[in-house]
């Protein structure tokens, strides 16, 4: 199942690092537009980020209580692959969930995800994200 969710950003499990440099220009970026223009890329099933590490620590950062996310079947869904970006390390769609879990996480730079994700529709106003909706 492939679909935009909201999520608060404490139920999402991060597997890998991040940089701190490029989560502050994102942070920077989302609130100078007001707007999230591409959602966090998740298993659906245990709420693991595959991709959007950054935007998920901004949008916690900016106090947002829920943030738009891309749910997937990351385990079945063929059209997703995991490449390692450091050599000697084997990564695979099952070590990206269990690290997740873990509450570790990889370095930086260690996973790749290759996916094609259907355009956002619009932007999220930044406001939406900060308060529940009834």
């Amino acid at each position: 199942m492939k679909q935009i969710i909201f999520i608060h950003p404490a139920e999402l499990h991060p597997h890998e690092n991040i940089s701190m440099d490029a989560a502050r220009r994102i942070l920077e970026t989302i609130e100078r537009e007001g707007q999230f223009t591409r959602p966090v890329l998740i298993d659906t099933k245990t709420k693991v980020i595959l991709d959007g590490h950054h935007r998920w620590w901004a949008g916690r950062e900016l106090g947002c209580v829920r943030l738009p996310c891309w749910g997937v079947d990351y385990l079945t869904d063929d059209h997703i692959i995991v490449q390692s970006r450091r050599p000697g390390v084997e990564v695979t769609k099952e070590s990206v969930i269990e690290m997740g879990l873990s509450g570790n996480a990889y370095p930086l730079k260690t996973t790749r995800h290759l996916y094609n994700m259907p355009a956002f529709p619009e932007p999220i106003p930044l406001e939406r994200l900060m308060h529940v909706s009834p």
